[in-house]
């Protein structure tokens, strides 16, 4: 019996579509009657539409992916591609992520056109960001900087760096390198300096759980190790009150049948900071997140009451 056509749903920006090819590529590699049966349906969301609004304004977590998990939903297309980390932690009952491809480097990078490195740059530099995370972070590592709002898909943040708008930005190192633009990179940080946005680095296709014909497919291309890490580290958020107004980073590494999940939260003006670990096997990749998540709870509050 044939493959029946599976649509699938991605945003307009090249990394978008450059993700939604890598998914038509590992899947037609798995199900090669899928070759000529694959329609990729392209969508804006409001992240997309809005350029001058922060993402906590536009809504946080969510803003470039819910309404294209609602056509899911309703019927429109059979799956949807997202870069994990923009993906709220809680997700509607009907949908399942049905399948995560293999993580890239989920660590941080500089891109600050005229400076060698990250100490080399001037006192007061201005860096241009729209994540509470990074600025925080930052501020912990050098709180003489400046910070202005940069908005925009990876080529425009740094065109506007280039162009003067800012000193830097710091990026993730995954959507460089999928768009073949690592040679912008000055330093990329260690995981344990600039920890990442939970599950940063990870492509997951959501579906319809009623959908058993792409939830077969799906699973013939889902790596198992990635699935476990974004699996603890987006329980770590959903523990959390408010996640998106926290600045918080994480990273969760499989060995085998162990893994370990860290993570640090910080103030907004970078002078107070806690962390975390816990380890575990990887079939408890959910529980360890939400027994970490429970670790941190308390200062969370107090950061958000603050």
């Amino acid at each position: 019996m044939p493959w029946p056509k599976l649509r699938i749903g991605t945003r307009p920006s090249r990394l978008a579509r450059v993700q939604v090819e890598m998914v038509r590529a590992a899947l037609c590699r798995q199900v090669p009657d899928l070759q000529d049966n694959i329609e990729v349906v392209v969508f804006d969301t409001p992240g997309d539409r809005d350029r001058s609004s922060s993402l906590e304004d536009l809504g946080g977590r969510g803003v470039f992916t819910d309404n294209l998990d609602a056509c899911v939903a309703s019927g429109e297309i059979d799956c949807v591609v997202h870069a994990m980390k923009d993906m709220a932690p809680t997700m509607q009952s009907n949908l399942v992520i049905g399948a995560t491809l293999q993580r890239e480097d989920p660590r941080e990078v500089l891109v600050a056109p005229g400076h060698k490195s990250f100490d080399a740059l001037p006192t007061g530099a201005v860096f241009g960001s729209s994540s509470i995370r990074r600025r925080a972070l930052l501020r912990r590592l050098r709180p003489d900087f400046q910070f202005s709002l940069l908005r925009g898909n990876v080529e425009e943040r740094i065109a506007q760096i280039e162009n003067g708008h800012c000193d830097g930005t710091i990026l993730a190192y995954a959507g460089l390198a999928r768009l073949g633009l690592l040679n912008h990179v000055q330093e990329i940080f260690p995981l344990d300096v600039l920890p990442p946005d939970p599950a940063q680095g990870a492509i997951g296709i959501v579906c319809h759980s009623d959908n058993f014909i792409a939830r077969r497919a799906l699973q013939l291309i889902n790596h198992a190790r990635t699935t476990a890490e974004v699996t603890a580290e987006r329980a770590l958020l959903k523990s959390l009150p408010q996640p998106d107004a926290l600045a918080l980073g994480a990273i969760a590494r499989a060995n085998g049948n162990r893994l370990e999940l860290s993570a640090l939260l910080v103030s907004e003006d970078g002078t107070q900071e806690w962390s975390g670990l816990v380890t575990g096997l990887v079939d408890e990749a959910d529980a360890l997140g939400a027994r970490l998540g429970g670790e941190l709870r308390e200062p969370a509050q107090r950061l958000l009451s603050a």
